[in-house]
């Protein structure tokens, strides 16, 4: 089987950010959405709390001209500082990397770091290369993001090899995996793991796990769920309901598709050659496989293809006069 994703299976193309959301059905979305819309909040907010709280030493946010007067008004009250790092250009839906712009760019914002002291702020600015000061130092900021070690060794190497978005590598080591057809994984992972639904912003922690079985992460993410049920208990609920559904995460010439049994999302990622899918579930969870019509499983397109050409050949047919 085909089971290794690799630098020749890449085309040498980037696909702009961009992300929707499409609902299943009009049951599905009216079940949902109000779910959705309550659980997407928690992730940002979890941050700056975890950040405050003093479980982690750094965070990062955007500073835009619409938000900077209420943000930087609460972190004088948090007592919390706030450094930027670099301008970024504006986007839409889920970007990988920043988008680099100029100063006063109107359609821009400050990317920094935030901290509950200077020190620990400066330290982070240093490791993000701040003014191409020397190279960045991902280690280091995995320490200030409170990013398990393994899973910032696994980052550094995958993004240095191009994958930006290692949602197939992580898959791949993780122990239970297993191979079902060429470039097709089945694989049993915990919610705080799943980074499959990060695009729309549904998540319980910040770093891309090593493995969706990695246990550094699954304690790291107990400490973000603690805190995301301080905030809104019920929307905390939502969200792991949202992140224990049956995913199929499938990626193809720059865009990944992202199927659940009531939404599937579309959004840019990896400019694969060929389609590669995960199948995803959570333990004692249903499997996608058993539960859900995959995109385009009940299309024929062998079928298709055959009847197109015999619908050209008519056409061809009746133009000639035949």
């Amino acid at each position: 089987m085909i089971n290794k994703l690799n630098q020749d299976g890449l085309l040498q193309i980037e696909v702009n950010p961009f992300t929707r959301l499409v609902w299943n059905s009009t049951e599905a979305r009216e079940k949902y959405e109000v779910m959705l819309n309550r659980a997407l909040p928690l992730h940002d907010k979890a941050e700056y709390e975890m950040v405050r709280r003093g479980l982690r030493k750094c965070g990062t946010i955007h500073f835009s001209p619409h938000t900077f007067h209420s943000l930087i008004e609460r972190f004088h009250k948090d007592n919390m500082v706030w450094l930027p790092i670099q301008w970024t250009r504006n986007y839409g839906g889920f970007s990988h990397r920043h988008i680099p712009t100029v100063v006063g760019d109107s359609n821009s914002s400050a990317y920094g770091v935030m901290a509950r002291n200077l020190e620990d702020a400066e330290a982070f600015r240093r490791a993000s290369s701040y003014m191409a000061r020397g190279q960045t130092d991902h280690k280091k900021l995995g320490d200030l993001l409170l990013f398990p070690d393994c899973c910032s060794t696994f980052f550094v190497e995958k993004w240095g090899d191009g994958y930006y978005d290692p949602v197939w590598h992580s898959a791949e080591e993780t122990k239970n995996s297993k191979m079902v057809a060429d470039r097709v994984i089945e694989v049993e992972g915990h919610i705080h793991t799943n980074q499959m639904l990060r695009y729309m912003g549904l998540r319980t922690t910040t770093h891309f796990p090593c493995s969706l079985d990695c246990e550094e992460s699954i304690r790291i993410g107990e400490i973000w769920l603690d805190v995301m049920n301080s905030i809104d208990q019920t929307g905390t609920n939502y969200l792991i309901e949202l992140l224990s559904m049956p995913i199929v995460w499938s990626c193809l010439h720059g865009v990944a598709t992202v199927e659940t049994p009531i939404f599937t999302i579309v959004t840019n990622s990896l400019p694969t050659k060929e389609r590669w899918t995960v199948l995803f579930n959570v333990p004692g969870g249903d499997k996608p496989i058993n539960t859900m019509i995959l995109l385009g499983a009940d299309v024929d397109l062998p079928a298709i293809a055959q009847n197109t050409r015999k619908h050209l050949a008519a056409m061809r047919s009746t133009q000639h006069g035949d």
